[in-house]
């Protein structure tokens, strides 16, 4: 029996997501290395992101052009996520500088693939703090579909009064993050 997933029309993203998601992946650029995000929340026609995962430490690889999150961080996070009825809803990850903020073949055929799943490439190692500035993808029919200019500013909707919670994840578990 095939998943069932509801469409998603648009994702409304919580201001302090993308900062906390700056925040989090800045440092690790800054030391010229890949960094990334989980952006976490309610599926619905109209999903609401409200809280970001950012995986690092144990089960966590931050190269210089790759980063990559184990199975097992991935379950962890899945099994924190579960009984909070949150659901990932978007990857967030950096290129280093000078790299375009395009998905790389790897990120389209490695990485989380199913129905309307949100992808978004931070250029200049976190640097590019405008979202307006960073690759948008949705995962539609089998791959990765960039977003253009105007389905960004349609389907990506910015709540600048929305709550926001921060984590960090390694395969010892889910951890809230202090602002």
């Amino acid at each position: 029996m095939g998943a069932s997933y509801q469409t998603i029309e648009t994702w409304v993203v919580a201001d302090g997501i993308f900062r906390r998601t700056l925040d989090g992946v800045r440092p690790i650029g800054r030391s010229g290395r890949e960094a990334g995000a989980f952006w976490l929340g309610r599926r619905e026609p109209t999903a609401h992101i409200y809280s970001v995962v950012l995986p690092h430490g144990i089960g966590v690889e931050e190269h210089r052009g790759r980063w990559s999150v184990s199975p097992e961080v991935f379950g962890v996070v899945t099994r924190w996520a579960k009984p909070r009825n949150l659901c990932l809803l978007g990857v967030a990850h950096t290129h280093m500088h000078g790299v375009p903020p395009a998905l790389s073949w790897s990120d389209r055929n490695l990485g989380v693939r199913f129905p309307d799943m949100l992808a978004a490439v931070i250029g200049n190692g976190g640097d590019d703090s405008d979202h307006l500035d960073w690759g948008w993808y949705v995962f539609e029919d089998g791959d990765y579909r960039s977003l253009a200019h105007h389905e960004v500013r349609e389907r990506i909707r910015i709540n600048p009064a929305g709550q926001s919670e921060a984590w960090t994840a390694d395969v010892s578990g889910v951890h809230q993050l202090r602002v």
